[in-house]
């Protein structure tokens, strides 16, 4: 812990991880985005070799959370039947990605579908919370923050995808909801290395961005201890 003047703030990546006070929240790992049947690979043609990769850090990363005590929180992007969720801002996006009709049903992560279903290889456990949304902050007009705040949860272990999108707009409505936060670096992951390599380029010296293991690791050491 450091002090600057009556003021204390954790000061070390054990600090802030520490079990009691911390959650990891996995960003839209879902059919549509990760799976090689899913929209990204069949319709959009994406290379989601990379957001398949994650599936064996992000489970390793939730057991070892589940066993030292962390919290496990689970984002699903979802889009209501009819576009009805959508705005005529976020039309426009979705034109961009196929979008042709609003009674089209084959389009990603509708509500109620396989593809909006997190990915089929995610370990997901009873006593994880699973958090629905419909824009790319996992905090906006969600119940993320209330659910935090009632667990006193301080600090966030972010892992998933996309990075340049859901990821990082998390991460940066995490910082101005004062929580800390620590990005699993080879537990996040985009359909575009070029820009996945760019956002983390710049998050590295801004925040905690150690490996899996290393977290894993601190949450083995505290177990034991």
């Amino acid at each position: 812990m450091r002090k600057i003047d009556d003021r204390e703030f954790y000061d070390t990546l054990e600090e802030v991880v520490e079990p009691s006070h911390t959650a990891v929240l996995v960003i839209d790992q879902q059919n549509d985005f990760c799976h090689e049947r899913g929209y990204y690979a069949q319709e959009l043609g994406l290379d989601v070799t990379m957001t398949r990769a994650l599936n064996e850090p992000i489970n390793q990363l939730t057991a070892a959370a589940r066993a030292s005590g962390a919290m496990v929180i689970f984002t699903q992007y979802v889009i209501a039947k009819g576009f009805t969720s959508d705005s005529p801002m976020w039309l426009g996006i979705h034109v961009g990605a196929g979008l042709k009709s609003l009674d089209q049903e084959n389009f990603y992560t509708i509500e109620g579908t396989w593809g909006a279903e997190l990915y089929e290889h995610m370990d997901v456990q009873s006593t994880d919370h699973v958090i629905k949304k419909f824009r790319g902050s996992a905090f906006h007009n969600t119940t993320l923050d209330s659910l935090l705040k009632k667990n006193s949860i301080e600090s966030l272990v972010i892992a998933g995808q996309v990075t340049e999108g859901c990821v990082e707009s998390s991460i940066r409505a995490a910082r101005d909801a004062d929580y800390y936060t620590v990005l699993a670096k080879d537990a996040i992951g985009s359909v575009s290395r070029e820009r996945h390599d760019r956002v983390m380029s710049g998050w590295l010296a801004r925040t905690y961005c150690p490996d899996t293991v290393d977290i894993i690791d601190i949450w083995k050491r505290d177990t034991k201890a």
